[in-house]
């Protein structure tokens, strides 16, 4: 039988201080490692939870005034089976893995993790935030009896609380990837959501203080531009600073910053009525944002996005003007953020970011005059955010949003006010938020005064989150002015939303799983206004895994009779019918310790536009990962999908939207290969292809009721034929710690025209024959511990 402890019945191990020089090697040489407290007696989590391992592990830790030092022994009879691939910092790797995780505040709501492979990749990350990276060492050794991982860990990489004795929680894991084995030191029981409460204490950290924090990472970079008429020159330069205000606080500042070498967004044809939501890359507004993203409004791709007024550079233009220069994104000055969180549980953050100004430039063919079109004013972003933690892991905020634009641009304001409220048990939370948005020219002098523009969302969850049976209750409103969107994202206005979903899990081995992970959700969508019933649906999602660790799943979709759609007519007011529909879609996910694996899913689905035409959707994904060794892995994707007389918005025609049913076929191929020369010497290429092609049957209008009532007397043409072509090579070399040197090839192409092309090669050769942009980057960034090089530079002294 499995018990867990109860409050106050934790483990507790102790740290040893020590004197002498702990030399990172991945061995235990030194004899304070002999002499140190041992964790043991860990427990297999996975599969079977609570069961005796079959290899023990250890864990020692030592500490002195600048550092903390973990060892970790992994015992294995067969250390040659040890699992060893190579990879990049924070790669999800086919190898053996040994992690350490501290609570520093034990207020058991966030943590740092810190993992190694016993190929010696590192990895680390916060509860809040996954995308959380610092510099420490790190070293692994195989052995006769396993491997050993040594980690050094310095207290800069940290945030603790002021006191001469400090309690942490801490929790220890391994994966012995070969059997999919993962162990814990303080056994976490698989059906809750509160991790931390069940994690061990670490005592013995007596007389550690909190350091100096400041490090400076300075950077160069050189980049040529170059299609086949011309080719550019250029270089830049600037910095990231983070300093340590307190044992608490933060400072991270990031000046003239380079963004260049961020991996190219996948581009797609957008036949919707929003836009498309892109992955954030750049890793300033990657890492430590957990603050600035309460309350789901903060889109950081709007920082140095697409000009307010990108297109109005092309209206108005005479018949001998064409546009020669138009920037694709806002110039980004500089970026600050401080963030951290006191020891009675308070967080705050604040953000600030400016873009300067950009212009369009408009030549007149015959004079050769030039003459400029402002597209974007001088913007201040900025966030204030406090998130106060409260008794079993509750907490409540408060997030504030503005923006500020020169000139008379329309400035912005958005708040939210939210909380979280958990029982003392964990079984069941009660969480909820209400936003408010204002857009006004001169807001300042309005910010405290309402207005019929203003916009309102409100929501409110109930959810039970233990056990193996979950659920949530969840409703949602959204008025018809609510618009975050000037630092935020929001598709739907107007809207209310109400679902139940229902899981139920086995998370251990039963009959011939094992485990299983089941989904349902019902849900209605009404207007905000009148309260009229616009859709009914449910999706289920169904997951299962065999001993053999492969996963088998089964997705199921409808929308029950026809729905009513407020957005794709693109006229306010006027409603669009989408039909009852359904979809299912079955998949497969094997065994990613072998040398060859395969991701799959085929899906059709099936909707009923009108008593005659029936729409037919077909998907089918293939993703193969091949490790030739543990060097080199190829991950090619295949992506087809087909959706026949599909019936949407065909655009506007002298000014008057027009619709139309059309047949759409899209292909997206992704070439990725990763080749190590050693875990911090890597070439990465990446190569993306999508295809889609669309051809109208017919068009029309819509009458009241939002059907498509077909006009033969238009003569109009909708037709596309869209490609976006990008290469993406990477060679990365990172020197020393937190330091690197990336040269970057980028190939970018983009081609949307009429002219149908039903070969995928002779399309592919129409499409490589047109002008390319080419980019060739190199970036040197060097990381400056100032603490630590003023403390050896005085020792070489």
């Amino acid at each position: 039988m499995i018990s867990y402890s109860s409050w106050g019945q934790v483990k507790e191990f102790s740290a040893l201080r020590t004197n002498q020089e702990i030399t990172i090697d991945g061995q235990m040489y030194e004899e304070n490692w002999a002499n140190a407290q041992v964790a043991t007696h860990f427990l297999e989590r996975n599969p079977t939870e609570g069961k005796q391992p079959r290899f023990k592990t250890e864990v020692r830790i030592l500490f002195d005034d600048n550092n903390i030092y973990i060892l970790g022994y992994c015992y294995d009879d067969n250390p040659d089976s040890v699992l060893t691939q190579l990879g990049e910092r924070d790669d999800d790797l086919n190898a053996d893995i040994f992690s350490i995780s501290f609570d520093t505040y034990n207020q058991m709501l966030d943590a740092f993790t810190f993992s190694v492979t016993a190929s010696g990749v590192q990895s680390d990350s916060r509860i809040s935030d996954p995308s959380f990276n610092s510099v420490w060492e790190s070293e692994v050794g195989i052995v006769e009896d396993g491997w050993i991982a040594e980690i050094k860990i310095p207290y800069y990489s940290l945030r603790f609380p002021k006191g001469d004795k400090q309690i942490w929680r801490a929790q220890f894991e391994r994966e012995i990837r070969r059997s999919r084995t993962e162990l814990q030191w303080s056994l976490v029981p698989k059906n809750v959501e509160t991790e931390i409460n069940y994690w061990g204490k670490l005592v013995g950290l007596d007389d550690i203080k909190d350091p100096l924090r400041l490090s400076l990472s300075p950077y160069l970079s050189t980049f040529t531009e170059f299609t086949k008429d011309e080719r550019t020159f250029g270089y830049g330069a600037g910095a990231d600073l983070k300093l340590g205000l307190n044992e608490s606080f933060t400072l991270d500042m990031t000046l003239l910053p380079d963004f260049s070498q961020v991996r190219s967004d996948n581009i797609v044809k957008n036949l919707g009525a929003f836009e498309v939501v892109f992955d954030e890359q750049r890793p300033f507004f990657q890492e430590g944002v957990e603050l600035f993203n309460r309350g789901d409004l903060f889109y950081s791709r709007r920082i140095g996005g697409l000009p307010e007024q990108y297109l109005q550079a092309f209206e108005n233009l005479d018949s001998s003007e064409i546009v020669i220069e138009n920037p694709v994104t806002s110039k980004l000055v500089n970026v600050a953020k401080v963030s951290g969180r006191t020891k009675s549980g308070l967080g705050i953050g604040v953000m600030n970011a400016i873009t300067s100004q950009s212009s369009a430039v408009i030549e007149n063919t015959l004079t050769g005059e030039t003459r400029e079109v402002e597209t974007n004013p001088l913007v201040n972003y900025n966030i204030i955010s406090f998130d106060q933690n409260l008794k079993n892991n509750s907490s409540i905020y408060f997030i504030n949003l503005n923006t500020t634009r020169a000139g008379n641009f329309i400035d912005a304001n958005v708040s939210s006010l939210g909380v979280n409220l958990v029982s003392k048990k964990s079984n069941y939370s009660l969480s909820g938020d209400i936003k408010v948005s204002q857009r006004d020219t001169n807001l300042l002098k309005n910010v405290f005064k309402t207005s019929e523009n203003d916009g309102l969302s409100y929501r409110i969850n109930l959810a039970k989150i233990s056990g193996n049976f979950k659920y949530g209750l969840t409703s949602e409103s959204k008025s018809r002015n609510f618009n975050p969107n000037d630092l935020g994202v929001n598709f739907t206005q107007n809207i209310r939303t109400h679902s139940i979903n229902l899981q139920y899990n086995k998370y251990n081995p039963f009959w011939i799983l094992n485990s299983s992970y089941n989904s349902l959700t019902f849900s209605l969508e009404q207007d905000y206004t009148t309260n009229e019933l616009l859709k009914k649906k449910y999706d289920g999602n169904f997951f299962f895994i065999d001993p053999n660790f492969n996963a088998f799943f089964l997705s199921v979709s409808s929308q029950i009779g026809d729905g009513i759609d407020l957005f794709e007519s693109r006229v306010p007011g006027q409603k669009f019918i989408t039909p009852e529909f359904y979809y299912n879609g079955i998949g497969i996910s094997t065994d990613y310790r072998k040398s060859f694996a395969l991701d799959a899913e085929i899906g059709y689905g099936q909707g009923y536009f009108t008593d005659y035409v029936v729409n037919n959707y077909f998907e089918v994904n293939l993703e193969p990962i091949i490790r030739v060794n543990d060097k080199l892995t190829l991950r090619p994707s295949s992506n087809y999908s087909v959706f026949l007389n599909g019936a949407g918005f065909a655009g506007y025609f002298d000014n008057i939207p027009k619709y139309g049913v059309r047949d759409v076929k899209t292909l997206t191929n992704i070439i990725q290969a990763k080749y190590l020369f050693k875990n911090n010497l890597s070439l990465t290429l990446r190569i993306r292809h999508y295809w889609s092609y669309g051809i109208y049957d017919y068009f029309g209008d819509l009458n009241n009721e939002g059907y498509i009532i077909r006009d033969y007397s238009f003569n109009g043409n909708s037709d596309f034929n869209f490609n976006a072509f990008n290469s993406d090579l990477i060679f990365g070399w990172q020197f020393a710690p937190g330091s690197f040197i990336n040269i970057v090839y980028k190939n970018a192409l983009q081609l949307d025209e009429q002219n149908i092309q039903t070969s995928y090669f002779q399309n592919l050769n129409s499409v490589l024959s047109e002008g390319q942009r080419n980019t060739i980057t190199m970036k040197v960034v060097y990381f400056f511990d100032t603490v630590s090089s003023y403390k050896k530079l005085i020792k070489n002294q």
